[in-house]
């Protein structure tokens, strides 16, 4: 066949077609980008102790400034999430862009900040 055969035979998305793919592509980036950040994780304790090393790297900011309060490293938190869900444990630290972590006895618990409405301190 012939270049100019194929040509006629190849139909071409219309402008409003186009715009169309963006808005829905657009849309469906939104709600990724959302599910990624609402996310939090909880990892079992053991994992902890084989990684420690791991952890105290990967989350080597610290101390964190939240709400004009400092925590550092070792103090003994207690994190309030958007969703209500309420975690205690010993502060790990902060990766610099946007994940804290925190240990308590039986979890690894990460958590987005944008996500964290409140951090208090725990009096011994």
């Amino acid at each position: 066949m012939k270049v100019g055969a194929i040509m006629d035979k190849i139909e071409f998305l219309t402008f409003g077609e186009i715009i169309f793919c963006i808005v829905v592509s657009f849309i469906i980036l939104n709600f990724l980008l959302f599910i990624k950040l609402s996310r939090e994780c909880i990892y079992p304790i053991h994992i902890f102790h084989s990684m420690a090393e791991d952890f105290y790297t990967i989350f080597s900011k610290q101390p964190i400034m939240f709400k004009g309060n400092i925590y550092e490293r070792g103090t003994l938190i207690k994190i309030t999430t958007i969703h209500k869900k309420i975690y205690e444990g010993v502060f790990i630290g902060f990766d610099g862009k946007n994940k804290i972590c925190i240990v308590n006895k039986s979890n690894i618990i990460i958590n987005n900040i944008k996500n964290i409405k409140d951090i208090n301190l725990i009096k011994y």
